[in-house]
């Protein structure tokens, strides 16, 4: 569906009182959002590529609030790959009418898993819980962020069992 890219990176950062910005980016192209604290953008988002990397079936999809526009998140495992494609809304109550795809690439389970990962560990590392929480209202998603951890792990070894050498 898509051609498979080598390189993946995943920012997360918080901007200010309930607000983060997140960068997507491989070797073709970057997506930039802008999220609000008003969903659990954090904790569904690692959750979805948890259950990806798990190799749990089905598409997962997650919405990104900006208010009043939006980023719809689908992924779409394909065996050790995944296709992810971000759908831009104006409005998200207007869902039911097609939004603009703002950025696609098909992946490694494992590289989405890593990126994700790392990018929401750089930022608990770099202000803790009472940091995070100072920023976006909520707790950093421990249990969601151990639960990935686990999930990164196993979809490595996979990845390293079928690959030839």
């Amino acid at each position: 569906m898509f051609e498979m890219k080598a390189s993946l990176s995943f920012t997360w950062a918080l901007s200010g009182s309930g607000w983060a910005d997140c960068t997507i980016v491989d070797t073709a192209a970057e997506a930039q959002m802008i999220v609000s604290y008003i969903t659990n953008a954090p904790e569904e988002l690692i959750t979805a590529v948890t259950r990806v990397a798990l190799g749990e079936p089905g598409d997962r999809k997650v919405m990104f609030e900006a208010e009043p526009n939006g980023y719809l998140w689908i992924l779409s495992p394909d065996g050790g790959e995944v296709d992810i494609r971000i759908v831009e809304y104006a409005d998200t109550s207007l869902r039911n009418r097609p939004g603009a795809v703002l950025w696609e690439s098909r992946q490694p389970i494992e590289a989405l898993a890593r990126c994700v990962l790392r990018g929401f560990d750089r930022v608990y590392a770099d202000l803790g819980d009472d940091g995070w929480f100072a920023n976006w209202k909520r707790p950093f998603p421990q249990a969601e962020s151990a639960a990935l951890r686990v999930a990164w792990r196993k979809a490595a070894d996979c990845a390293s069992a079928a690959s030839p050498g």
